[in-house]
């Protein structure tokens, strides 16, 4: 099962990518793992977690399909991170960018004809559906609570429960 060199080269992109958003969720979680906000930490750690496994879900399937993987090196993510909510706009505004590239490689295997990568990126399509609901979903109820310390605390206990 061949591949061709343009999906090739666009899920090697998105792998970059996917790591990437590892990299700066796990920069916004030490922001915030110096601040009072544990929870809000936890809640980026794990969605750094989630990143990574999204980037070994591309590395293993264009393996699979005898393409060849091709690491390129991650920059420093530029974190401004004043705040809970700094970290989630951040964190949305890279949730939306990581849609649209789905969205452009679903396009190039529709070009491409390359309908095991269509299918494969149907799982991803959904994912950032709920990606962007989670995440839009805090930022909007840290918008509304503003520097209300004790709805802060409570948001930052319910980021905490996140598994």
């Amino acid at each position: 099962m061949s591949i061709s060199a343009k999906v090739e080269k666009a899920i090697n992109t998105q792998i970059n990518s996917e790591f990437q958003s590892y990299y700066t969720y796990l920069a916004l979680s030490a922001c915030l793992d110096s601040t009072s906000y544990q929870g809000f930490a936890k809640w980026m750690r794990r969605q750094s977690a989630e990143e990574q496994e999204h980037a070994m879900k591309f590395f293993d399937y264009l393996n699979d399909r005898g393409g060849s993987v091709a690491l390129e090196a991650i920059p420093a993510p530029h974190i401004d991170c004043q705040s809970p909510l700094d970290a989630f706009e951040t964190a949305l505004a890279q949730e939306r960018n990581v849609t649209a590239q789905i969205n452009a490689l679903y396009e190039t295997a529709l070009a491409e004809k390359d309908y095991a990568t269509m299918n494969f990126l149907g799982w991803f399509l959904e994912e950032q559906i709920e990606e962007e609901k989670t995440t839009g979903d805090f930022t909007e109820k840290l918008r509304l609570v503003g520097d209300n310390l004790s709805a802060l605390m409570r948001l930052d206990s319910l980021a905490a429960k996140r598994e």
